[in-house]
């Protein structure tokens, strides 16, 4: 089962002071983090064998840089920047002051910031009086690594928002042009990917404004069951399938895959937000009561017979009705096939002249006979 869901999400630009880093291509920080990975922690030592020559001093200044830019911790093992600069070969270049920063707010990740722009402010700004709180759920992590959504080989963390000591950081902000949450969710592994795109004005000109963030993915685990938050009948099903009734929809010549797609507007999907419309293909299906099984097994056998368009023997008729719920979800509850000769509707549709002769004639040829 694959699974779309869409959203509207917030977008606003955030002025404000910031530590952040940008990631750049060092290889000679990389070969200290592959180091520090392959061992599980780096010391004096390591580094000697790893980059020969260097003095004590110069040793211990670069395990020190390594922590203050966050590529270890204090006793010399990687963090996760660490073991990303291992992989990657980019580093971050920590720095301080005043950004612009692009930013969606939604449940499913809180807030993500899509972009930054250094901001140049203005020597004379001294208008304290429209500085606000941060918005609700903007909060740096350092490990965390964000990806322009205007370009692609722009990288970069946010560590922290500085504040007097004893107050909470101020920003000033404004709403942009709502962005686009789309997630797309294979049900059945839980791998799945998310992106926001939009238009924020003039925010990069190059471009007109116009953005598409890079996919971002939830962890598999937490997305078990997420079926069961928009399909009601979901937790009745049998063997991983949605309990129905039958939807007229068996193929003209009484193919049926018992597979559905399905839609639903404005669904509350558990810890991750309101989605404005969720798109389902490929959703197991079977029939809810044992007369929707009944009714299901008859619509396709019927089809079945018009398709043949031929005399239908009592013989033929039961044997068809096996056939057609044989090693279906129709099987356990489909009862016997409904006298042929009395037949004159299927779920509420009439059957054809044609059709309802076809199968009474060849009762009574075999009557005859």
């Amino acid at each position: 089962m694959r699974a779309v869901l869409e959203a509207e999400v917030e977008i606003r630009e955030v002025r404000v002071f910031a530590e952040l880093a940008v990631w750049e291509k060092r290889p000679d920080l990389q070969t200290l983090c592959v180091a520090a990975r392959d061992r599980r922690s780096l010391d004096e030592e390591a580094i000697a064998t790893v980059l020969p020559g260097l003095s004590l001093r110069a040793r211990e200044n670069l395990l020190r840089h390594l922590s203050y830019v966050g590529l270890t911790d204090r006793g010399g093992a990687p963090t996760a920047l660490g073991r990303r600069c291992a992989t990657t070969g980019a580093a971050p270049a920590w720095e301080q002051g005043g950004y612009r920063l692009l930013v969606a707010f939604h449940p499913l990740f809180e807030s993500w910031v899509l972009d930054f722009r250094r901001d140049s402010g203005h020597a004379r700004d001294r208008d304290f009086e429209n500085l606000e709180p941060l918005p609700s759920g903007l909060s740096p992590k350092r490990d965390r690594v964000f990806t322009s959504a205007f370009d692609g080989s722009k990288r970069f963390s946010i560590a922290a928002f500085p504040a007097e000591r004893g107050q909470n950081p101020v920003c000033r902000s404004h709403s942009k042009s709502p962005g686009k949450l789309r997630w797309e969710i294979d049900l059945a592994l839980g791998t799945n990917e998310w992106t926001i795109g939009g238009h924020a004005g003039d925010w990069d000109r190059r471009g007109k404004g116009k953005f598409q963030s890079p996919p971002e993915s939830m962890e598999p685990n937490e997305l078990c069951g997420l079926v069961a938050d928009w399909e009601s009948q979901w937790e009745r099903a049998q063997e991983g399938r949605l309990a129905m009734a039958y939807d007229g929809k068996a193929g003209r010549d009484g193919r049926e895959s018992f597979l559905r797609s399905r839609r639903h507007d404005h669904v509350e999907v558990r810890r991750f937000g309101t989605f404005d419309k969720v798109t389902v293909e490929d959703v197991p299906v079977g029939p809810a009561t044992k007369d929707d099984a009944h009714i299901w097994a008859t619509a396709i056998l019927v089809a079945r017979c018009k398709t043949d368009d031929a005399y239908v023997s009592p013989y033929d008729w039961r044997s068809g009705w096996s056939s057609a719920i044989k090693g279906t979800p129709l099987a356990e509850w489909a009862g016997e096939a409904p006298d042929q000769t009395t037949l004159s509707e299927v779920n509420g549709r009439p059957l054809s002249a044609r059709t309802r002769w076809l199968l009474a004639a060849g009762a009574d040829l075999e009557m005859e006979a």
